[in-house]
């Protein structure tokens, strides 16, 4: 008995790219090309096709779409949840891997790359409407950097070169939305033992300040206990 024969869906990535910058958490959009089958010229999380032909991997493919259309290589990635259905696409069946990427905010990227404040994405009335489902993969993405940062290391990865303590707890609070207990939150880095000392220090505040660089790239560590705010 012949099967029938399945149209294949369309398999893409979708890479939410988020940085710290001036106290704000960032994500990047890039302009559709205005020949786009849909969507055209329109603002849009940059990502692309598989190409079967060329990408061994996911991350390949990933990678390959940022060099071209972003122009930077993050300092961590982190596949969510497949996402796939009928309605995702105007065209019909399609099925996304979102990426989870932290960017360090001195990582060059190309000028037609535009930074927009999270926090525009995270209600139901957003100031710029995006295509296909990406405001939700937005939200998914700011939800387990927000809930990774109570427990764990991952937002130590904003940073690519070396950092301050103080800087890091700052890009933790950006993320958390609140105030943390300096000592807590040193604990649980000391705890972690996820940065260790350069040897290097800068001045910050008319104080010298030591640097600090990751231990253990790409490998987050997980706290015994969650962070605590200054006022908990």
């Amino acid at each position: 008995m012949r099967e029938t024969a399945y149209p294949t869906p369309v398999c893409t990535i979708d890479a939410i790219l988020f940085r710290i910058r001036a106290d704000k958490l960032e994500v990047a959009l890039i302009r559709r090309p205005a020949d786009a089958r849909v969507y055209a010229n329109v603002l849009a999380l940059p990502g692309g096709f598989v190409h079967t032909d060329r990408d061994e991997t996911l991350n390949d493919t990933l990678l390959r779409n940022l060099q071209s259309k972003v122009g930077l290589c993050p300092s961590y990635i982190a596949k969510l949840e497949f996402e796939g259905n009928i309605s995702r696409d105007p065209e019909g069946w399609s099925i996304t891997c979102p990426y989870l990427c932290l960017v360090d905010d001195s990582a060059p990227c190309l000028e037609h790359v535009h930074w927009h404040d999270v926090s525009d994405f995270l209600h139901d009335s957003p100031s710029l409407t995006l295509p296909f489902d990406h405001q939700q993969l937005i939200q998914k993405a700011f939800q387990r950097v927000y809930h990774r940062a109570k427990y764990s290391t991952e937002p130590n990865y904003f940073f690519k070169n070396p950092f301050t303590l103080s800087e890091l707890q700052t890009v933790y609070e950006i993320v958390l939305g609140k105030p943390l207990h300096k000592k807590n939150f040193r604990d649980r880095i000391e705890e972690s033992m996820s940065v260790e000392e350069t040897g290097d220090s800068k001045i910050v505040k008319r104080s010298r300040a030591k640097l600090y660089t990751h231990k253990h790239p790409l490998k987050p560590h997980f706290f015994s206990r969650v962070m605590q705010g200054a006022f908990d």
